[in-house]
């Protein structure tokens, strides 16, 4: 009868806990547990929708007249989606808690090229960023403590890392398999400890370069024991007299001569890029030739420094093609093919410096 009695109060309790269905508000979708109905979990769009483009994930969403901690990226919210660059916020609540990424959040992104946690995160969860093979600068906020087992496991364009002054635990093969990883910085007081199991190939450490504050140095590379490792395995290891991370400035956008360049004041960055067709139509043969309306996107990205803000630019270029339709004219047929599609905007991307 006690058992019975036990089993019927997890019920119940199961059933309070559970959350309300999902609700979007402003760019993505949340659900709130109803026992506490002040923390958010943002997850997948349950109609089958997805997300896309640059993202920043707020810290607090305002539901039911009252103000929200988003607590939580749920668990393959943005797994596959084609988003491009992410910066997630987060915000500590009473207790020094932060908003938790769960596992394969952001997994399989095949476009996502920069990811900025700020310092209201800390937790990274397992797999959260498996296996985006397009990104290639993280930096991980000042209150993260934690990452997970396989977190950036894959993420064969990662060439920068840079890691808060909380960090105290980094999970296997957290960045196994990022074979262009050239320079890790970290700019906690204590390195982190690995959990269990490698952070690292042994392969990886011949070229990769290990960037520590120079008042910590000796305690990443002289300390006794395995306690430090891997760090104390690092081929170079570089003193940094600044504790805090630049930002690159934010790039310019030019279009001449058939041809959109970049520059930037901040010297030798890389720059990512995405270019859209913005879709406009017209009613009467006697404008055509019209305009083709173009809408490029792009980030300065360089090892060590904060990325820059995502600069855009719309351009009217000429149209080649009217492509008919019910009616109307759409203009974009940049590879005059008849259609206007990604294709066009390959080879208006691949005429880019």
């Amino acid at each position: 009868m006690k058992k019975s009695v036990f089993l019927f109060l997890l019920a119940a309790m199961s059933l309070t806990a559970s959350a309300q269905d999902p609700v979007k508000i402003g760019d993505f979708w949340y659900t709130f547990a109803t026992y506490n109905p002040t923390r958010a979990t943002l997850v997948a769009d349950p109609n089958g929708g997805t997300y896309s483009g640059d993202l920043v994930i707020p810290a607090v969403v305002e539901h039911d007249g009252q103000e929200c901690l988003v607590a939580y990226i749920g668990p393959r919210a943005f797994s596959g989606t084609d988003i491009l660059s992410v910066t997630i916020k987060g915000k500590l609540n009473d207790n020094g808690y932060g908003l938790y990424i769960q596992e394969r959040a952001f997994s399989h992104c095949k476009s996502l090229s920069s990811v900025k946690i700020e310092n209201g995160v800390t937790s990274i969860g397992y797999c959260a960023f498996y296996n985006c093979p397009n990104l290639s600068n993280v930096i991980v906020g000042d209150n993260v403590y934690s990452i997970g087992d396989q977190a950036f496991q894959k993420c064969s364009s990662l060439t920068s890392v840079t890691l808060g002054k909380t960090v105290r635990w980094i999970g296997a093969s957290a960045f196994v398999d990022c074979d262009n990883l050239k320079d890790f910085y970290c700019f906690g007081e204590k390195f982190p400890r690995q959990d269990e199991g490698r952070i690292f190939e042994e392969s990886q450490f011949e070229n990769l370069t290990l960037h520590v504050p120079e008042a910590y140095y000796d305690t990443y590379i002289f300390n006794d024991g395995r306690d430090n490792y891997p760090w104390q395995h690092f081929g170079n290891v570089e003193k940094m007299q600044n504790t805090t991370l630049e930002k690159c400035a934010k790039p310019t956008i030019s279009y001449a001569n058939g041809t959109v360049s970049f520059a930037c004041e901040t010297p030798d960055v890389e720059y990512k890029s995405t270019v859209e067709y913005v879709e406009t139509e017209f009613s009467n043969a006697s404008n055509f030739p019209a305009p083709s309306k173009f809408r490029v996107k792009v980030m300065a990205v360089k090892s060590g420094y904060e990325s820059s803000d995502v600069v855009e630019k719309e351009f009217d270029l000429p149209s080649y093609v009217g492509v008919k339709t019910t009616g109307n004219y759409k203009e974009g047929d940049v590879n005059k093919d008849g259609n206007v599609n990604v294709a066009d905007h390959v080879k208006l991307a691949n005429a880019m410096k």
